[in-house]
């Protein structure tokens, strides 16, 4: 079940927008630790950020899309996961679940010193939270703009973001 303030938001998100949906962007490791399962590509279901990329050999442990409207028996799982791991963030959006997930790849990695590539966790809800924290400026806050909102728990609060700060 989708939590209360994210079908809420996700109420007034539709009466200004005439269409949007939530998907799950689900820590793959978290959830396997969880459920004794992995998660596996699912047409209109599930898909994995790595997909297509040089780190598909991790996919089972990396992000995940997960729509809750067509992945009904992840419902639960994602439900009790985020509660009692940092691995579930919903994702308020108008994208489906494919064009959502081309949309977040591009943050998979951030550029480091000397020319080097650093994994970007931003799927942990910690992580999410530190990067909203020190994110400021207008290129800083594009993974923010990913989605049109992204809700998730720290410390137990249900925090929501968007591409100009926590409300």
């Amino acid at each position: 079940m989708l939590p209360a303030s994210v079908n809420e938001q996700l109420r007034q998100y539709g009466e200004r927008h005439h269409s949007g949906h939530v998907l799950a962007l689900v820590d793959g490791i978290q959830y396997e630790q969880h459920t004794g399962q992995q998660l596996t590509p699912e047409d209109h279901m599930t898909v994995s950020l790595f997909a297509g990329t040089n780190d598909m050999a991790l996919a089972h442990a990396g992000p995940w899309l997960v729509d809750p409207r067509t992945a009904r028996d992840h419902l639960a799982d994602l439900g009790e996961l985020e509660q009692a791991r940092p691995g579930v963030i919903w994702l308020i959006t108008s994208e489906s679940l494919e064009r959502q997930a081309a949309k977040l790849r591009p943050h998979l990695n951030t550029g480091i010193p000397k020319g080097r590539a650093a994994l970007l966790r931003f799927w942990d809800p910690r992580v999410l939270h530190a990067l909203n924290a020190v994110c400021h400026g207008k290129s800083e806050r594009e993974l923010f703009r990913a989605a049109d909102a992204w809700h998730y728990l720290n410390e137990r609060q249900r925090l929501t973001i968007n591409d100009n700060g926590i409300y």
